[in-house]
């Protein structure tokens, strides 16, 4: 795994969840943003995406098209393991595992929470960029559900509008 960067680019409310109670992200367009956040820079350099079932499930019903065709896709599912669709590979079992197997060097997890906490449990995510968006949501589900102490280090802050972006780097 030596070249391989694992980045958590994810946005989450200001009380830490990433989705409502029913697992929606449409929240997040209710809240006015100036410009992208810097998704498509972060996007242009990361050549693997992976995620978990649930998340890859919504993804359909938030758009039309696939927004990650032109990247290597992992789906980690136990249901659907070792098959694959027309968009990505649907895979299983040890995070580091998979890691030395795959051929990308630049792994975007793009969540959702149960496998957020899988990666932190592997030590696995190198950098984590946490977009927090101005609302409070009371409840839903928390990005992260760990329990374990992870020290980071902080590597930047940006605004964009209503948006504050923290970039950190694992210490481990």
């Amino acid at each position: 795994m030596a070249n391989k960067r694992v980045s958590l680019y994810i946005a989450a409310s200001l009380d830490g969840f990433i989705a409502d109670e029913l697992g929606s992200v449409e929240w997040l367009e209710s809240v006015d943003s100036d410009g992208d956040a810097g998704y498509q820079a972060f996007f242009d350099n990361v050549d693997t995406v992976v995620m978990g079932r649930t998340t890859y499930q919504q993804i359909f019903s938030l758009t039309d098209t696939f927004p990650y065709s032109k990247k290597d896709v992992y789906v980690f599912s136990n249901k659907k393991a070792g098959s694959a669709d027309e968009y990505a590979d649907f895979v299983s079992g040890n995070i580091n595992s998979w890691l030395n197997e795959i051929d990308g060097e630049s792994i975007w997890l793009v969540g959702g929470a149960e496998l957020v906490k899988q990666f932190l449990k592997e030590k696995a995510i190198d950098k984590f960029v946490i977009t927090i968006a101005p609302i409070i949501l009371g409840e839903g589900i928390p990005l992260f559900e760990s329990d374990h102490r992870h020290h980071l280090v902080l590597e930047d802050v940006k605004r964009f509008g209503q948006f504050a972006q923290l970039v950190y780097r694992n210490e481990e």
